[in-house]
């Protein structure tokens, strides 16, 4: 009898308290996410390594639109406005049409013929981040143009222009209107020259810099005016920003590369030989590619030979084409990637 009564009393309390166990289970995981969280706070604002990255999300925010975000990574006010300004002035230097190699060529083994486009893989592993992307190399800068939507809704995707200029590779090239992320890319921003006229003027002193291929093939950067660009002879211009390389000179070689965070990446650049190339890089995609840094992209441009080139838009935007397919991977959730005002193309 004793025995049942015990089973009796250990049973009333099981009905008494059903969810002990589940209480106990909330109130150790909250206590876990507790310590967690506290000890998170301690690494983020009581280390250098923290700070660091705070750093990093603060100027990857304000290269988005999304840039309302950046205070609330709790950085010094100095601080953030030390990474703003280096944003919103960048470094500015005017092009050589002339500029040569800042270092001698190596031994050069006699030339075979070449094909007009050449693709090299990008693979790089930084320790904490990766980026992955690719490098197109075109050996004749008159086949590059500049190509511009026609349509009156919304700007054209990477592979509308391909099909409409029969482009055997292309880049995106303007940034454009997007509120919200959902810009139709039917009007670019800054400069926009075309086959010789100018569609589109800006202000050279706005912080964008302007990036023109001429009539003989000569690609240009700097704070040129639309009129000044014509009268070098520009053939096809637009206007970004920063510029990474100019006259064989890394912009970015003693610059802090946080203040433009990670992201990807399109650049257009020219090598002293008249190769032009565009570099896209992928990003934001855990497992493949997280994006590079603007010095990443500016050394990489360097190691390529290249001695003038400018950034182009970036993020969602960032996407190359080899004979009508991506052979990148955009960040954009449309896998065909953004509409476009405009793009660099090979035809």
């Amino acid at each position: 009898m004793q025995t049942l009564s015990r089973v009796k009393a250990a049973n009333r309390r099981k009905k008494r308290h059903p969810l002990r166990w589940l209480k106990r289970i909330i109130l150790y995981t909250c206590l876990w996410f507790l310590l967690l969280a506290g000890a998170g706070g301690v690494f983020l604002f009581m280390t250098d390594t923290g700070f660091e990255l705070r750093e990093w999300a603060a100027g990857t925010l304000l290269t988005t639109q999304h840039d309302y975000w950046a205070p609330y990574t709790f950085l010094p006010e100095a601080t953030l406005n030390e990474l703003k300004k280096e944003i919103k002035e960048p470094v500015i230097v005017n092009s050589d049409p002339t500029a040569a190699r800042t270092k001698p060529l190596p031994p050069q083994e006699p030339e075979k013929p070449r094909e007009l486009v050449e693709i090299e893989e990008i693979s790089v592993d930084k320790g904490t981040y990766n980026f992955r992307g690719k490098i197109m190399y075109i050996h004749d800068p008159n086949r590059v143009h500049l190509v511009i939507t026609k349509r009156k809704d919304r700007g054209d995707l990477l592979d509308e222009f391909a099909k409409t200029y029969k482009a055997i590779g292309i880049v995106n090239a303007s940034g454009f209107y997007d509120p919200d992320g959902y810009g139709k890319g039917k009007t670019a921003f800054g400069l926009v020259i075309h086959d010789g006229k100018i569609l589109q003027s800006y202000n050279p002193k706005s912080g964008e810099t302007a990036l023109a291929i001429t009539y003989d093939g000569k690609l240009i950067t700097g704070s040129y005016t639309a009129q000044q660009l014509i009268k070098m002879g520009a053939r096809d211009a637009m206007s970004f920003r920063p510029q990474l390389i100019v006259n064989g000179k890394n912009l970015f070689a003693d610059r802090p590369a946080k203040s433009w965070g990670i992201q990807p990446r399109t650049a257009v650049g020219q090598q002293a030989d008249g190769t032009i190339v565009f570099v896209v890089i992928d990003g934001r995609q855990p497992g493949h590619s997280i994006g590079a840094s603007m010095t990443d992209l500016a050394n990489l441009l360097e190691e390529k030979g290249v001695i003038n080139a400018m950034a182009m838009d970036g993020g969602s935007s960032s996407l190359m084409l080899y004979n009508g397919e991506a052979i990148t991977k955009t960040a954009c959730p449309y896998y065909r990637g953004r509409f476009l005002p405009n793009a660099w193309a090979v035809y």
